[in-house]
């Protein structure tokens, strides 16, 4: 009584001074919060339920201010520790109970059959307590009950998601009497209902099985309703045999039109029922046909889109390559042509001494300028040719053309780090002049060494 009022006659704290002087109840808090998700309050009940009574009872202390709140505090940590341990246990011991509470739960029994979800959940928070309790023996007495609940449960929701609709039709069908107009359908369509619900109860887990079943009872109600709806009409519109044949005929006419654009009537209906069939054959046989061509040349023409944006996606490279290349060289060292998807290289600024063919320091920069050119294009081939003006003999124009030509493929391969196998190189003489001979200006543009980027 004393410490109660003196508790009283203390001034209140403000929730903020109660988090800073007792942070143990915030953190034992977050604990509890934690415990209730990983549903220790129902596999160690008493445990946890002292737990949090103790941490009310130590906010209320809190509030005054009171040393009590971490005494209070201590004990329901304590307890709740005790609580996940004996949780831990109670998952090792009851395995097969909480597999089939899952199932259950998953399958919704929890929020339609609460009551007697709970009523086994209550079970199943004794026998934690049990197991607390050290009455490990009683626990496991109890579990294969436990476990039969929860998936009797679960056969039950099952049940009551997959057939719930053919069932309501099936209890349509009965109160409008159908079963005197279409007792075999509607028979049909309750099979497959208690089809639908035998295999839940065989096995909860062939859901898709049993969803086959329960669709097929409910079409089969909707057609025992529609027959007997055909039947109503005829009674009440007095239609003799012979209007009804007719009338049937009408209907396959018109069904079938305009594939089958004039069934023949005057053979016997079974006749007429079977090249009504072939004929739908035959059209749908066309269609699978067509469809099958259609496909092929979706593809086809998605392969040559394809194809096409990958050749102007090349020579959108190529061409970039073949600028960047136009760039490196000022027109009194050479002249870049593009020749389809090859590149030709005309330089003239080789400065060869005249009648040798030894290449001079000077031409370096040149020759790495070459180089560079042949690296836009790692895939391709090189060809070197040299050419000479007409002064000179044939055989020694021939030879300085040759040895030249042969000097700069070599340049390429030892300084420049191409692949010998990628680089050709042969002499052509005065035999293909650029320009005439007879001038100072012909002769110079004659005399060149041409290097041939092949992409090709």
């Amino acid at each position: 009584m004393l410490v109660t009022a003196g508790c009283a006659s203390t001034a209140k704290l403000s929730q903020a001074e109660i988090d800073e002087r007792y942070p143990k109840l915030t953190t034992l808090e977050t604990a509890l919060n934690t415990a209730d998700a990983n549903e220790v309050d129902v596999l160690s009940q008493a445990l946890y339920e002292r737990a949090e009574a103790n941490w009310q009872e130590a906010r209320k202390w809190a509030a005054g201010g009171s040393d009590k709140a971490d005494e209070l505090a201590r004990q329901a940590e304590a307890l709740l520790e005790r609580a996940n341990l004996n949780s831990r246990s109670v998952k090792r011991e009851l395995t097969s109970v909480l597999a089939a509470r899952d199932r259950a739960m998953r399958a919704g029994a929890h929020t339609k059959y609460s009551q007697e979800f709970a009523e086994v959940d209550e079970q199943l928070s004794e026998s934690g307590n049990w197991i607390a309790e050290g009455r490990v023996s009683d626990a496991r007495e109890v579990r294969q009950d436990m476990t039969a609940s929860y998936a009797r449960l679960e056969v039950k929701a099952l049940k009551q998601v997959t057939s719930k609709d053919a069932q309501q039709r099936i209890a349509q069908a009965l109160r409008a009497d159908v079963d005197d107009y279409a007792p075999r359908t509607l028979a049909s369509a309750q099979a497959e209902l208690q089809l639908a619900n035998q295999v839940l109860e065989a096995d909860a887990n062939a859901r898709n099985k049993a969803e086959a079943h329960a669709q097929q009872a409910m079409q089969l109600a909707n057609q025992a309703i529609q027959i007997a709806e055909i039947i109503k009409d005829f009674k009440q519109s007095d239609m003799t045999d012979e209007q009804i044949v007719l009338w049937y005929q009408q209907q396959l006419a018109e069904a079938v039109n305009p594939v089958v654009t004039d069934p023949d009537f005057g053979q016997p209906n079974r006749e007429v029922v079977r090249s009504v069939a072939i004929e739908l054959a035959q059209l749908t046989d066309t269609q699978v046909k067509y469809a099958a061509q259609l496909v092929a040349m979706e593809k086809e023409l998605e392969s040559l889109r394809v194809s096409s944006d990958s050749a102007r996606e090349q020579q959108a490279r190529n061409e970039a390559r073949f600028r960047a290349v136009q760039k490196l060289f000022s027109s009194d060292e050479a002249e870049v042509y593009r020749q389809g998807s090859n590149v030709l290289i005309r330089a003239y600024g080789f400065d060869f001494p005249s009648g040798q063919s030894e290449i001079q320091s000077d031409n370096f920069p040149l020759l790495n300028k070459i180089t560079r050119a042949i690296n836009q294009f790692p895939d391709s081939r090189i060809e070197v040719s040299g050419h000479t003006d007409s002064r000179g003999s044939d055989a020694l124009n021939q030879r300085l053309s040759s040895e030249r030509a042969e000097k700069v493929a070599r340049f390429l391969v030892d300084v420049g780090d191409l692949s010998k196998q990628r680089v050709t190189s042969r002499g052509y003489g005065e035999t293909r002049p650029l320009a005439s001979n007879e001038t100072q200006e012909g002769r110079t543009a004659n005399r060149r060494v041409e290097i041939l980027i092949i992409n090709e």
